[in-house]
């Protein structure tokens, strides 16, 4: 539980729950053994005793950096960076060029996201008071507040629909001694209009992520049935159904590009795996067999991969690529939030080295191929640079 008395770090915190597991315990890891991705045999799946397995993967030898990828040309890539005193939101080219401040004020800017188009990015910043969502152009211009909550509500965990016009997203909501009781999926339109609740009652709602056609949200409702588990409903709030049906907490979705499956992370923290479903949560399949926290999935462009992270322990998380039936499995290297670029060929990501502040601290942004072999530092400096987005082909 949180309070208002550490509010940025709070909601940071929220906003990289994926990155704090992947590093908790504060242990320094600076010289750590690259986690290896080990097996154990398959156990039944966590949802249904008649998921297809998935078949065993062969891992393969771990990248070896060089000094120059072929990163792609013309494409922008949006982060986080508090090197001119706090947060806010840059923009760079994949190659880590050109690196251009977007905002510029005194509170703190986060968490960018591209819009379907690429002309729009949606972020987060606290500059009026309190955590609302902003949408600004490509270049930082026309910075418009789209939200309005009271000072003791919290947006975060934006997700643009396919067609661009609506963004879903989630308010954390606190009481009169700051600490955080509930949150919940709202969606509102792209200029900030007809906001409306997606689900009405006392859950915990998380991770919106919606359909190839915009009709349906996915997301993660804690303590609805007792505990985390993946549901849908139209974008309007009605036809809720549930996806997932298991003792183990299921969370931390990902809709694929064709609108056909759906990946998730389910588990317990201390040991999780990636799964992933039809869109009607029939054909559960496990993807992942190993000791390791499984978390993060993201499709690629074409729906042909699964990109993640894992980690051990206290051991900082590293970036795997696998087919997304879980074959062929690849450690690209140690790092945490990845995404893909538009053609699928690259993967951006971040890593924070040493033992440093994994929030505010030292942190930089990565670019790799997608079968490793070509692996480039694009940031280099003190500071925090993270959460990178990548922005969608025009």
């Amino acid at each position: 539980m949180k309070t208002r008395a550490t509010f940025l770090a709070a909601i940071m915190a929220t906003t990289f729950m994926a990155l704090m597991a992947a590093a908790c315990g504060g242990q320094s890891v600076a010289n750590a053994t690259p986690i290896a991705l080990e097996r154990a045999a398959p156990t039944p799946a966590a949802e249904s005793p008649t998921a297809t397995p998935a078949p065993t993967p062969t891992a393969a030898p771990t990248a070896t950096p060089t000094p120059a990828p072929s990163v792609l040309q013309g494409e922008r890539i949006a982060f986080v960076s508090n090197r001119d005193g706090n947060g806010e939101i840059y923009a760079m080219n994949p190659d880590g060029s050109a690196p251009t401040r977007l905002t510029d004020n005194d509170a703190y800017d986060w968490n960018p996201v591209w819009s379907p188009d690429g002309r729009r990015i949606a972020f987060m910043s606290n500059r009026d008071g309190s955590l609302e969502i902003y949408a600004m152009n490509a270049d930082g211009s026309d910075a418009t507040r789209l939200t309005d909550n009271s000072a003791s509500d919290s947006d975060m965990q934006l997700a643009w629909s396919p067609d661009g016009r609506r963004i879903a997203f989630v308010i954390e909501k606190y009481d009169d001694l700051g600490y955080s009781r509930m949150s919940d999926v709202y969606v509102t339109n792209a200029d900030g209009s007809d906001l409306i609740r997606l689900v009405n009652d006392d859950a915990w709602q998380t991770a919106p992520a919606w359909s190839l056609d915009g009709r349906r949200i996915a997301f993660a409702s804690h303590d609805r049935d007792g505990n985390s588990e993946i549901y849908a409903a139209n974008a309007d709030g009605t036809e809720i159904t549930r996806l997932t049906n298991h003792d183990a907490d299921a969370w931390d979705l990902a809709w694929s590009p064709d609108g056909k499956r759906i990946a998730f992370q389910s588990g317990r923290w201390s040991e999780s795996e990636i799964y992933s479903m039809n869109a009607d949560g029939s054909d559960l399949t496990r993807l992942t067999h190993n000791d390791l926290t499984d978390r993060d999935p993201v499709w690629s462009p074409d729906g042909q991969r699964i990109a993640f992270s894992a980690s051990s322990g206290h051991a900082h998380s590293s970036i795997y690529v696998m087919n997304a039936d879980g074959s062929e499995i690849i450690r690209i290297r140690r790092g945490h939030s990845p995404v893909w670029s538009p053609d699928g060929q690259f993967i951006a990501f971040a890593d924070y080295p040493g033992d440093g502040d994994i929030i505010m601290g030292d942190n930089e942004i990565y670019a790799a191929s997608v079968n490793g072999s070509e692996i480039t530092q694009l940031t280099d400096n003190d500071h925090y640079d993270g959460q990178p987005s990548w922005r969608p082909a025009p």
